[in-house]
């Protein structure tokens, strides 16, 4: 793995990606190959999302794990019986 400033990405810290050569057929599966670079030698570099939208969504993601049931329900509807009286309490000194 190789650590290296990516400064014209605008990360403010060290970025790490890694970087490697291997046989294009060994990425069939994974992903789409050009014909051209079938059975050939291809280096293969991973680099981090670094965009406003990835971000944006990053921080819907992490809202309300609830968020995502929301509407869900495709039974009958749902009806909230009524709760009848509350006792009267004490009130507290």
């Amino acid at each position: 793995m190789v650590t290296q400033s990516l400064k014209s990405k605008k990360l403010s810290s060290q970025a790490v990606f890694a970087r490697q050569t291997i046989q294009s057929n060994l990425l069939e599966g994974i992903v789409e190959v050009p014909s051209k670079l079938k059975n050939r030698l291809v280096e293969v570099i991973l680099l981090p999302v670094v965009s406003e939208k990835h971000n944006a969504q990053s921080k819907e993601k992490a809202g309300s794990p609830l968020k995502r049931f929301a509407g869900a329900w495709v039974g009958e509807q749902l009806i909230r019986e009524d709760q009848g009286n509350y006792e009267t309490r004490d009130e507290l000194l």
